[in-house]
C-alpha cells in the first residue's frame, strides 16, 4: 500500500482526506530541510518524547552502573494497548536504568476531535494512518505509507522517530511524521538520520558520566549517492565525565596496564599480542596506550552501544579502547577506520556479505586542545555558521591566513611541504571538528546496507600549541577479526537475536 509522495488514492476516505496529507508532507519536508526554527529547536517537532526521556537525566544511567545486567538487556514491563479499532497488544515500557531505557515509544499523542458541542472538541488518543518512511538513515525521498489498522502497520518491520526510539503503535505518532526503516539484512544495524545539519536532539534515556543526558548533534547531510557523499558525522555532547577522561589518561601510563603508551601503529589487523605492535607508520606519529580491562572501558563502551541504538552488548564486537597522545606537531594522515575487503583470507571483511568489519567510530576528546589537533573529513566542506553557530564560534569566524598556518607549522617544529604541512592547510579549509574534554564524535564507516563507506575518510590534524588526549571507541556489525566462535566467514551469524536483523513490527 506504499505511495509516492503527491500520489492519488483509490480510497474515498483518502481521498477526502488529500488535502491534509499534502499539507503533512510539506511541513515535514520543510522543516527536515531547517525550516521553522531553522534547525534550532533541540527537539523533534514531529515525534513524541517518551516518558523516559524527560525524566532521563534523572534516571541512573545503565552504562554507569555496574548493577545493569548484561544477560538481560531487555528488561521491561509491558502495557496493553487499548482502542476500539485495534486489537489488544502488548507493548513494552521498560524500566527506568534498563538496557532498553528510552528504546521504545511509549506515550500516546492526544489529539482534539470535533463535536456537535461548542466546548472545543473532545481529548482522544486516536491511531494516525499514514506517516512518512525513510530508508535507514534517512536517505532520499521518503515515501508515504498507509495503514488502516494495527496489522497493517506491523507489517512494515521495526520502524524508529527521529529520536532512535522504536515506534510501537500508530498511537504514539502523528499523521505525516518521519518515520524510519529499521535494518533488513543480518549484520547490518540503525544508522542515526541526520534530519538536517544543526540538528540537534536528546538521546531517550541515555546519560552521560557527569549524569547529564546525551544529546547528538547533526555536522553533516549524508546523501545516497555513495561516492560523491558527505560521511556521516554526529557531534556528541555530554559522554564523558571528567572523572573518566583523566582515568583513561591515568590507566594510559599505569603499572597495571599491559599495553601502556608505545608508538602507534596502522594498517594492520592484528592486536599487540598478535604482532601487530611492529606496524609502525611514518604517517602516524602519535604514541597510544590500550584500556581492555578497566571498569571504566566497560562503561563507556556499554554507553556507546546505547548510544547506537544496539539491542544489547557483546564484548567481541568492540576493540579495546585505543588511548591517544599527541605532542607538539604530532599528527595522523587521512585514513579509514575499516579494514579493506581484502585485508586478510582467513576473514570475511564484507558487511555487505555476512562479513564484519569497523561499524561505526566514537572518537572520545579526553583533553582540550589549545591550537590545532583536530579531527579532520578532508573531502567534506567546511562547517559554516547555518550549520552548527557552536562549533564555528569555537573554530573561529574565519580561518588562519596562509601565512598565520605556515608560522604555526614552523612553530611546531614541522617541515615545509611535509605531509603534516599538507594535512594542516586541509584542517582549516575543510571540515574539522576541534577537540574539547568530554564530548565525542561518531562516524560511521559503514553504509547503511553494510557497504564500506569510503567518504569516512579523516585524520587527526597536526597540534599546533600543547598536547592532545583522545580515544577510539571502534564498534564493529559482528564478531570482530580473530573473535568469532564459529566461522570466521560468516560472522553476521553469530549475532544474538536482539542484534540481528530483520526485526519484527513494534518491537
Amino acid at each position: 500500500k506504499a505511495k509516492k509522495l503527491l500520489s492519488s488514492s483509490s480510497s474515498s476516505i483518502i481521498n477526502l482526506a488529500l488535502p491534509g496529507i499534502i499539507l503533512a508532507v510539506a511541513a515535514a519536508l520543510y522543516y527536515r530541510a531547517g525550516g521553522f526554527n531553522g534547525g534550532k529547536n533541540n527537539t523533534s517537532s514531529n515525534n513524541n518524547i517518551s516518558d523516559n526521556t524527560n525524566g532521563a537525566a534523572k534516571s541512573s544511567s545503565s552504562t554507569s552502573s555496574s548493577s545493569t545486567s548484561s544477560s538481560s538487556p531487555l528488561s521491561t514491563s509491558t502495557t496493553t494497548m487499548q482502542h476500539s479499532s485495534y486489537s489488544s497488544r502488548k507493548l513494552k515500557s521498560p524500566i527506568p536504568g534498563s538496557w532498553t531505557d528510552g528504546y521504545y515509544t511509549t506515550q500516546s499523542i492526544v489529539v482534539t476531535t470535533d463535536d456537535d458541542d461548542d466546548d472545543g472538541g473532545d481529548q482522544q488518543n486516536v491511531p494516525s494512518t499514514h506517516a512518512l518512511l525513510y530508508e535507514n538513515g534517512g536517505y532520499g525521498t521518503p515515501t508515504m505509507i498507509e495503514f488502516e489498522n494495527d496489522e497493517e502497520f506491523l507489517k512494515w518491520g521495526r520502524l524508529y522517530n527521529d529520536l532512535g526510539q522504536i515506534v510501537q503503535s500508530p498511537l504514539h505518532f502523528r499523521n505525516g511524521t518521519a518515520l524510519y526503516k529499521g535494518p533488513e539484512e543480518a549484520g547490518t544495524h540503525f544508522q542515526w538520520p541526520a534530519v538536517h545539519v544543526g540538528y540537534k536532539r536528546p538521546i531517550p534515556g541515555l546519560t552521560g558520566g557527569n549524569g547529564l543526558q546525551i544529546s547528538l548533534e547533526t555536522l553533516t547531510l549524508p546523501t545516497p549517492h555513495s561516492r560523491t557523499s558527505d560521511p556521516r558525522v554526529f557531534y556528541i555532547h555530554n559522554f564523558l565525565s571528567t572523572d573518566e577522561a583523566d582515568e583513561f589518561v591515568r590507566f594510559s601510563n599505569a603499572e597495571e596496564n599491559p599495553y601502556k603508551m608505545a608508538p602507534s601503529t596502522g594498517g594492520t589487523h592484528k592486536a599487540w599480542n598478535q604482532g601487530g605492535a611492529s606496524a609502525r607508520l611514518t604517517t602516524r606519529t602519535s604514541e597510544n596506550a590500550f584500556d581492555i580491562t578497566t571498569q571504566n572501558a566497560w562503561n563507556v563502551k556499554r554507553r556507546a552501544f546505547r548510544l547506537l541504538r544496539m539491542g544489547g552488548y557483546t564484548e567481541n564486537m568492540a576493540d579495546g579502547i585505543q588511548i591517544l597522545r599527541y605532542e607538539l606537531g604530532q599528527a595522523y594522515v587521512a585514513h579509514h577506520d575499516y579494514f579493506p575487503k581484502e585485508q586478510s583470507d582467513d576473514h570475511n571483511w564484507d558487511p555487505s556479505k555476512g562479513g564484519s568489519n569497523r561499524f561505526a567510530t566514537v572518537f572520545l576528546y579526553l583533553s582540550d586542545v589549545e591550537y590545532g589537533g583536530q579531527t579532520v573529513f578532508p573531502n567534506s566542506d567546511r562547517l559554516t555558521k547555518d550549520k552548527s553557530a557552536e562549533l564555528v564560534e569555537r573554530l573561529g569566524e574565519s580561518p588562519p591566513s596562509m601565512e598565520e598556518r605556515r608560522k604555526s607549522v614552523k612553530d611546531a617544529g614541522l617541515e615545509e611541504g611535509s605531509w603534516e604541512e599538507r594535512l594542516t592547510m586541509a584542517c582549516y579549509a575543510k571540515f574539522a571538528v576541534p577537540p574539547r574534554r568530554g564530548d565525542a564524535i561518531l562516524f560511521y564507516s559503514q553504509r547503511p546496507d553494510g557497504q564500506l563507506d569510503v567518504n569516512s575518510l579523516h585524520g587527526a590534524c597536526p597540534v599546533l600549541k600543547g598536547t592532545k588526549w583522545g580515544a577510539n571507541l571502534w564498534v564493529w556489525n559482528a564478531c570482530r577479526y580473530s573473535q568469532c566462535q564459529g566461522d570466521p566467514l560468516h560472522p553476521a551469524d553469530e549475532l544474538s537475536d536482539e542484534l540481528k536483523a530483520p526485526f519484527l513490527g513494534g518491537v
